[in-house]
């Protein structure tokens, strides 16, 4: 992977940053300790990619002052420590930078997560299948055939973000969100879903719950699911649901 150097920094007299266009990147001041960066183009597609090349590009050289790095669905948040890192030899070098191989639209992987479908663990599933004109098993069909992608790692606390155009029209959000949510809930909202992660507010639409944890919280890497990874929720019953070890996610793909 091609390394980032100092001869692409800008002169000093950008330091104090205003908005700036350079290269195929709009990189733009947010706050006064980091960038918010994102692909000129109009394409979808070609925005997720770069923003998730670049935040790849930047963990992988961990230049000295950088603090944290959010991929999203079209950009990516750099946060830096201005004291040690001159925030426009960091702009400048994120606007000299040509990436060489761009990210990937899928990981190539496709992660299985059983989830029980009820009034029980998803109180809005019937509701969510009346607004679409589905009735609750076209709505469960539609929903579990579907390969999800994963667009990037949210909140609350590591949730996988999703997306895929499974039905015909957005999904409104709950008029009045919910103060508590379980972890292992499943929920969509527009195109999108996500799977919470741990208990949480929320105002998406609640359609059931994995017995299985989606990060953990003792030891080893937080998370299992990446940005590119594709989801296929699988539909199981209240007893397969019981009898599902409540294990972390990580420890059984």
């Amino acid at each position: 992977m091609p390394e980032l150097t100092q001869k692409n920094a800008v002169p000093p007299q950008s330091k104090y940053l205003g908005p700036a266009r350079m290269s195929d990147l709009s990189i733009l001041p947010f706050g006064d300790s980091a960038l918010l960066v994102e692909s000129l183009s109009s394409d979808p597609a070609e925005k997720w990619s770069t923003a998730h090349s670049l935040a790849s590009l930047l963990r992988a050289i961990d230049l000295p002052g950088i603090e944290s790095i959010v991929a999203t669905f079209s950009n990516v948040t750099i946060e830096f420590d201005c004291v040690r890192l001159d925030p426009s030899r960091l702009r400048g070098l994120l606007a000299g930078h040509v990436l060489d191989n761009r990210a990937p639209l899928s990981s190539g992987r496709t992660i299985t997560i059983p989830v029980h479908y009820s009034n029980e663990f998803g109180p809005d599933l019937e509701s969510t299948a009346r607004i679409l004109g589905l009735s609750t098993t076209e709505f469960i069909e539609a929903h579990s055939s579907t390969r999800w992608r994963v667009a990037f790692l949210g909140a609350p606390a590591g949730a996988p973000l999703h997306e895929a155009q499974a039905f015909d029209r957005p999904i409104p959000r709950m008029s009045e969100p919910r103060t508590r949510i379980p972890a292992g809930t499943i929920a969509v909202s527009g195109q999108q879903g996500t799977i919470y992660t741990i208990n949480a507010p929320g105002g998406w639409r609640l359609l059931g719950r994995t017995p299985l944890q989606i990060v953990n919280n003792q030891s080893g890497p937080f998370t299992a699911i990446c940005p590119g990874d594709l989801i296929r929720y699988q539909p199981i019953s209240r007893r397969e649901y019981d009898a599902t070890p409540h294990d972390f996610i990580g420890d059984v793909l």
